[in-house]
């Protein structure tokens, strides 16, 4: 029955049927040969997604698109580029800060990848950047939205592993920090390489305080998201409802750049984004489901431990895995999958929960930018009309520094952890 889960599972992959339905149909199939009652299907696949912290997600997508929409996106890249937009690879290092905000924000790596694909790479472009390089920027730094909170995927490991989503909120700034800074020092090398400059003027601290003053109300936002959760006023879920009202009003009578005929289409497009991603997470339940029945995760703690005993040796391996799903796999879909997996060796080791989340959450980061199948490849070479193999070869000196600081997170916790010491 194993081989038929697997094998199934393998087969319609290999075939290019999406993630989700691959994850649901090998799951039903094992089902009904195995002669378990067909409800358990239903069953499995709503209790998956009747999760009250999973609420925060669509309210996380709606937050984002109505920022990108109402010109607070647009702000907040306007202050970046005011800060270190000057500065030799500035553009480039521009496009990673507003990812850094965005992608978290908007919670879809993939969104952040269209939105700012299609705004930063012609400009960099027109600054002489090639353009196979500034789409391999977009590529590697959109992703990082999974990292820094509010996280839509700390969100959907918090509720797996029952760990406090406030603490992984917590080690994701010092973890996207770090990431931030290992693409940002790739892109100034490269940039100084290839003497990609910034604009020429110096830094002007009468612009720096104009952009300020504009993105005053854009900033507005992820200090709700993120303040309001860490203060305890609100839950995730009622920070993204705040988010959401805050930013409707902000782009209506604020900004004016969002108008009322707007947002059925915003409205839409969430909805779209987050049945997606339900699906995901439903199906993936189910696929999780008949592993715990059929005992693979202790299985796994098993073969783990005949190996190493060594926590250092464990977690390499386990980083490995990850990186090599992360390539081929949906991120939601990696972390409903591998936690149920990977948790009791964890556990078994005496590894803290939250840094796991993060290691796990890293890894999948990384995965999305990773040939051959990194997601936001796919969408930085379509939107930057560059051919995908291009992208692809200039990316991997982003992912090797990205990489490094997986290392760094998984083998010096400290970096991350000290606000929970």
């Amino acid at each position: 029955m194993i081989i038929l889960f697997f094998g199934s599972a393998i087969l319609l992959l290999f075939l290019g049927v999406p993630m989700a339905v691959t994850l649901g149909l090998s799951s039903i199939l094992y089902i009904l040969v195995s002669g378990t009652p067909p409800t358990i299907i239903i069953q499995t696949l709503f209790s998956g997604v009747d999760v009250s912290a999973l609420m925060a997600i669509p309210f996380f997508i709606l937050a984002g698109d109505l920022m990108l929409t109402g010109g607070l996106a647009q702000r907040i890249l306007d202050l970046a580029n005011a800060m270190v937009g000057k500065r030799t690879g500035g553009l480039a290092i521009v496009t990673i800060i507003g990812c850094m905000f965005f992608a978290a924000i908007s919670g879809s790596a993939i969104a952040t990848a269209a939105a700012l694909g299609s705004i930063m790479i012609p400009a960099m472009v027109d600054k002489g950047y090639d353009r196979d390089f500034a789409s391999a920027v977009v590529a590697s730094a959109s992703p990082m939205g999974v990292i820094i909170p509010p996280s839509i995927t700390f969100i959907i490991y918090g509720t797996l592993a029952n760990t406090s989503v406030s603490d992984l909120y917590i080690v994701g700034i010092p973890g996207g920090i770090i990431f931030g800074i290992a693409l940002t020092i790739v892109a100034y090398l490269v940039s100084k390489k290839h003497g990609y400059k910034g604009s020429g003027h110096p830094f002007s601290i009468k612009e720096f305080f104009v952009s300020l003053f504009r993105a005053f109300w854009a900033l507005g936002t992820p200090v709700i998201l993120i303040g309001g959760v860490f203060s305890g006023i609100f839950t995730p879920t009622e920070s993204g409802v705040v988010a959401v009202a805050y930013a409707i009003i902000i782009g209506l009578f604020v900004y004016r750049e969002l108008k009322f005929k707007d947002l059925w289409k915003i409205f839409f497009q969430s909805a779209k984004t987050t049945s997606s991603i339900m699906f995901i997470i439903a199906n993936a339940s189910l696929f999780a489901y008949i592993m715990a029945y059929e005992q693979i995760p202790q299985a796994i703690v098993s073969s783990f431990m005949s190996i190493s005993e060594s926590p250092i040796i464990i977690l390499l391996m386990i980083n490995i895995i990850l990186l090599l799903f992360g390539a081929f796999m949906d991120t939601i879909a990696v972390i409903v999958i591998v936690v149920p997996m990977f948790l009791p060796v964890i556990t078994t080791l005496g590894i803290d929960p939250v840094l796991f989340g993060l290691i796990v959450v890293v890894n999948t980061a990384i995965g999305m930018a990773t040939p051959p199948f990194g997601a936001t490849l796919f969408i930085s070479s379509s939107v930057g009309n560059v051919p995908f193999h291009k992208v692809a070869w200039r990316v991997l000196a982003p992912v090797g520094a990205a990489i490094i600081a997986l290392f760094i997170i998984t083998y010096i916790p400290e970096v991350v952890m000290f606000w929970l010491k």
